[in-house]
């Protein structure tokens, strides 16, 4: 057997990418996962400076005893997990609102401090709707369809169409529409845009009630340390059941012989081959650029063209020695709202106005300060909605050139930035000790997402895994089902799992 000869390649070290080929080696498969950076992780990663912690991305889960659980059974240590009974604050334009606890009280309480106003009826029914939400996708299947037999197929489209019309109904419905029914006219105004967890304008009810539903039945749990913790564990699990990773090195192209998988070549020109391949990517890389087939399926080629994708960010790490819990800040992440026109909050590229979210990790968690921290320095991490090719490309042109001109217009972007946290942190500019600033080309250049995504397709499509035409291939994290964020990619990297070993078996 060839040192290059696999059972499956997976490409990309991201918690799908991880996860999938753990439970491919525990189940006795040679798996070998390449990734193009220099550790795993993608959006779940941690970086420092000053010897601080910063999560990039994702930095905390709905259920850590549960992503343990997972750990054990792939036969690997358990990481500790800090439990955040608050972890999400909107600041509206003049009052705030915590919309995230693992309490209902706490919420309606939350509501009343911040609008007095507010009329009983009115918030109860926001919170039975959330409920009845809830309720409808408890009792959805959980399981991929392509995991399931015909017979479950059905079951699984009669229990969509029965129990799940509250789902349908609010996926459809227009938050601001949902919002001035429920809590109308202009009294209103700083409620409604308090409680827009998504400022734009075609953003559905659907998003705040999962949002509220989730957020009050369950806490949530950041990994001590950062989320670096995550992918380091799920890397572990794949090396201890026998699977191997290589960093640095990136696939170019995904070989087909008569659409079947034949495996994969490297930047370096190395082939390794399989019987399976496994691309926990972006689509659009995927598709447009590692997959050079013949008789392209153009139906599928053009849903790949046209299907917009959720945009990235620009974010400012800074390291001050300005404590923020002297400011009323306790380690909750805020999302701050200066208008109560949401649509206008939620236009990119617009660090003056538009809608923008400040994490404090270092003051929930102390572990986010590495031995030899100064005491006095804490973290605050901006991050605004922002497009890949704003202003000819941040200023880098169309070869991404980072020279001067970029280097420039981030340091004047970020400023902005950094002067509307001063609304809140006085003088903040005059106490940065470090500020790190990432553009959505610096997403890009360390992802490989496009145009540096941060949540996949923007309409939430849930792509199929498996490619049906060519054998061998499949499809995983969160351009593919069940969706983005750590915990579904985690799930769709073992649904691929699964339908590999179908594969391998038939």
């Amino acid at each position: 057997m060839s040192s290059t000869d696999f059972d499956t390649i997976v490409i990309g070290a991201g918690v799908s990418g991880l996860s999938c080929a753990a439970h491919l080696a525990k189940a006795g498969k040679r798996v070998i996962v390449f990734e193009q950076s220099k550790k795993p992780g993608g959006y779940c990663c941690s970086y420092t400076r000053k010897k601080l912690i910063f999560d990039p991305g994702a930095h905390w889960i709905l259920d850590g005893p549960g992503f343990n659980s997972l750990l054990d059974s792939l036969n690997t240590e358990p990481i500790e997990f800090i439990q955040l009974p608050s972890v999400y604050r909107i600041l509206g334009p003049t009052r705030y609102v915590d919309v995230n606890f693992a309490d209902r009280e706490l919420f309606v309480k939350s509501m009343r401090k911040s609008f007095p106003h507010v009329k009983d009826a009115a918030l109860t029914r926001l919170i039975d709707i959330a409920n009845t939400v809830k309720q409808e996708m408890d009792e959805m299947p959980t399981d991929s369809l392509e995991l399931l037999s015909l017979w479950g197929k059905v079951n699984s489209g009669f229990t969509l169409l029965l129990k799940a019309r509250n789902m349908m109904k609010y996926s459809k419905l227009n938050l601001q529409d949902f919002l001035k029914d429920l809590f109308p006219g202009d009294e209103y105004k700083d409620l409604r845009a308090a409680l827009h967890i998504a400022p734009g304008e075609e953003t559905t009810a659907i998003a705040l009630l999962v949002f509220l539903a989730f957020g009050m039945a369950k806490s949530a749990w950041g990994p001590k340390g950062g989320a670096q913790k995550i992918s380091d564990a799920l890397a572990s699990a794949v090396k201890k059941n026998g699977g191997k990773i290589v960093y640095s090195k990136k696939v170019v192209k995904i070989d087909v012989d008569d659409k079947r998988i034949n495996g994969v070549t490297l930047d370096d020109k190395t082939k390794y081959t399989a019987k399976t391949v496994v691309a926990a990517i972006d689509a659009k890389q995927l598709y447009n650029k590692l997959l050079k087939i013949d008789n392209f399926p153009k139906k599928f080629k053009q849903k790949i063209d046209e299907t917009p994708f959720a945009s990235s960010w620009f974010s400012v790490s800074i390291v001050t020695d300005l404590n923020p819990a002297d400011y009323d800040f306790d380690g909750t992440d805020v999302l701050f709202i200066n208008t109560n026109d949401i649509v206008e909050a939620g236009i990119p590229n617009n660090p003056e106005k538009n809608a923008f979210v400040a994490k404090f990790n270092s003051l929930h968690d102390e572990s986010f300060k590495l031995e030899g921290a100064k005491e006095e320095h804490h973290s605050i991490h901006l991050v605004s909605p922002a497009t890949f090719d704003y202003k000819n490309y941040w200023k880098a042109g169309k070869k991404l050139n980072r020279g001067d001109k970029y280097i420039k217009f981030k340091k004047d972007y970020a400023k902005k930035l950094v002067k509307r946290m001063e609304e809140r942190i006085p003088n903040l500019g005059k106490h940065i000790v470090n500020m790190d600033i990432s553009t959505p080309l610096t997403y890009h250049r360390y992802t490989l997402n496009h145009h540096g995504s941060g949540l996949g397709w923007s309409d939430m499509i849930l792509w199929k895994q498996r490619i049906k035409f060519v054998k061998g291939l499949f499809h995983a994290g969160m351009w593919s089902f069940p969706g983005p964020m750590v915990e579904p990619s985690i799930e769709s990297g073992k649904n691929a799992a699964i339908l590999v070993l179908k594969q391998l078996k038939d």
